[in-house]
């Protein structure tokens, strides 16, 4: 299938004038090849993905902003609403929704898949828009002189909709509020597996959750940090991994403290941030304080003196086994 009819097949109907208009861009490129390079006309075109990029990012912000306020209000819901223990195994949020449609319980899943649909679709129009950029820009290099891949794709990782940590806390988010759906409708407990860190593959700790939806323990993302890592360590998205910015996600905090209490690694955050109401700060994250830090870059400082012990161990081998084949 053509990446055009891609795209309009794969796109939400009522959000069709937000997406990346391929069609047009491919309409504005076709005139350029094959006639010798014009800077207005090549400059034209890149303002003109320039402008989509942006009509993309207003759009996802915009929305995104909307899925949490709906997030919200469905945890209020959730939080309000009596469960009765269902006494049929069920599996799946959709199959329990079936044995209990007509019921308040039914009318809260039914809320719920609604919300991780959308949420899922705005998934979807991030990948879908970022793949468009990076074909009209690939279709233009190839018949052009001057390239414009580099330089989109660059302005594509600069902008909102890419770099949006908090959409990706939202995607974990949901899906920590279906495991407790599940948990409460079928007195089931999570699996430890789905709350391992990718990097220590222990029990996440402190989480942090980067823009790809990716999660890890503070302590081994904030490692990724200090050594200068600039994507995650898992499917290498590009992401600002700043030990100033980085934020534990208090939400999935509380579910692994009620769920896993004794199987966490790390250091914990102290008493006076744990103890700290999820609502009492805006956007649901915090920083850790002072004291948690100070743990964390203690950790980092013990890392790094084993490393660099490490190394030295090794070089002063290299030397003896050196010394050892000269004689």
């Amino acid at each position: 299938m053509k990446f055009g009819k891609r795209i309009k097949t794969e796109s939400v109907g009522e959000w069709g004038e937000h997406y990346v208009d391929y069609k047009e861009l491919k309409h504005l490129l076709k005139p350029l090849i094959g006639k010798p390079q014009n800077d207005a006309d090549e400059d034209a075109f890149a303002a003109a993905i320039e402008a989509e990029i942006d009509k993309v990012d207003r759009f996802f912000t915009e929305k995104e902003t909307e899925l949490y306020a709906e997030f919200r209000q469905l945890c209020q819901k959730v939080s309000g609403t009596h469960l009765e223990v269902s006494a049929a195994n069920f599996s799946t949020l959709d199959k329990l929704f079936l044995a209990h449609e007509g019921t308040p319980a039914g009318a809260l899943i039914k809320d719920f898949l609604s919300l991780s649909a959308k949420v899922d679709s705005m998934r979807k129009f991030v990948m879908i828009n970022t793949l468009a950029v990076v074909k009209i820009t690939k279709k233009h290099d190839k018949h052009q002189a001057r390239q414009l891949q580099r330089k989109m794709v660059d302005s594509v990782h600069q902008h909102h909709f890419y770099l949006s940590a908090r959409f990706g806390t939202l995607i974990t988010d949901i899906e920590v509020l279906a495991t407790q759906l599940m948990s409460r409708l079928t007195d089931s407990k999570p699996l430890a597996e789905n709350y391992s860190c990718p990097i220590c593959l222990g029990i996440l700790c402190n989480p942090v959750v980067l823009s790809c939806g990716h999660r890890f323990c503070m302590k081994c993302v904030s490692a990724a940090s200090y050594f200068c890592q600039t994507s995650c360590p898992v499917c290498r998205k590009e992401q600002i991994l700043d030990l100033e910015t980085i934020k534990v996600d208090t939400l999935l905090s509380h579910f692994l403290d009620r769920y896993f209490p004794d199987c966490q690694s790390g250091v914990k955050q102290c008493q006076t941030c744990a103890s700290r109401r999820a609502d009492a700060v805006p956007g649901r994250q915090q920083m850790p304080c002072e004291e948690c830090n100070i743990s964390v870059l203690e950790s980092l400082g013990r890392m790094q003196s084993a490393c660099i012990s490490h190394h030295k161990e090794e070089v002063a081998a290299g030397r003896v086994d050196r010394t050892a084949s000269a004689g």
